[in-house]
């Protein structure tokens, strides 16, 4: 994990219960562009954020300042999940990459930080097939469709239904 995130990164939306193969698929296009890789999770505590006043919110989103000591917990996992999924194997070398973690509404905060970092591209997985995931599509919408819509740089979206595999955490 590298300290700093350059501007130009390529940016992946991570959390707990997140198929692998999202942030796999995210290093080779870092790799391919020649691109630090920015791993974000957004705190599922912050939605509130969003309430806030636009300058406000901003700063509390890219960087904020409280967060719950079940997130930080949950940051560590992930942390430690993507570095076991992005580790040397044959003869590939560990990618550059950072954790960040964000506040609000997921679209939005992936949205501002790849305003803030200038990102070159957003990647995000689908949600997985079922009752709960369709619940959970159905009241908040779905982050890749709010970023292919409201989003001016390129957003990849990874399947992950039917992929079988690894997870990043177990979910809370």
């Amino acid at each position: 994990m590298t300290a700093e995130a350059p501007r130009g990164a390529v940016i992946v939306g991570v959390h707990p219960d997140q198929c692998v193969a999202v942030v796999l698929e995210a290093a080779r296009l870092a790799d391919a562009l020649e691109r630090p890789l920015v791993c974000a999770y957004v705190t599922e505590d912050s939605y509130l954020t969003e309430w806030d006043r636009a300058d406000v919110r901003e700063e509390a989103s890219l960087h904020p300042a409280d967060v719950a000591s079940a997130e930080e917990g949950i940051a560590r996992e992930l942390a430690a999940a993507i570095a076991t999924a992005l580790a040397p194997s044959g003869g590939r070398p560990q990618p550059a990459w950072t954790l960040r973690i964000l506040a609000g509404d997921p679209g939005k905060a992936l949205a501002r930080i790849g305003a803030e970092l200038d990102a070159r591209l957003l990647v995000v997985g689908t949600r997985g097939r079922g009752v709960e995931p369709a619940l959970e599509e159905w009241l908040g919408g779905s982050v890749a469709a709010h970023l292919a819509r409201d989003q001016v740089r390129p957003v990849v979206v990874v399947p992950t239904h039917g992929v079988i595999g690894e997870r990043l955490a177990p979910p809370r």
